[in-house]
């Protein structure tokens, strides 16, 4: 947990530095999925909302080795569905290891 806290507090740093102004933090989200005839409500939490040039992004905070790759089935997942839920104009996946942040664009 501690290293998740202490990736966040970088992110936001390495964030800032690419000219990116973070708006809100642990951003709380309630989606709705319907499945059949049933409406289930998800509750989502991204890491950052954050804004450049009139744009805004997710940013998805990840450390470790494999966490920041979206050959990580999850990481790329939690990205698409971050794109659907939220009202922003896409997705970052921030490296906090690497201090990079990448822009990752779904075909869809």
């Amino acid at each position: 947990m501690n290293r998740a806290v202490r990736g966040e507090q970088r992110a936001t740093k390495l964030l800032e530095k690419a000219g990116w102004r973070v708006v809100d933090s642990q951003v709380r989200h309630t989606w709705t999925v319907e499945v059949g005839d049933n409406s289930i409500d998800v509750d989502l939490r991204a890491d950052h909302i954050v804004e450049r040039s009139g744009r805004s992004c997710v940013a998805e905070v990840k450390t470790g080795a494999e966490a920041p790759s979206v050959s990580t089935a999850a990481t790329r997942r939690q990205l698409l569905e971050y794109h659907a839920a939220f009202d922003v104009d896409g997705v970052l996946l921030v490296d906090v290891e690497h201090e990079t942040i990448r822009r990752v664009r779904f075909d869809i």
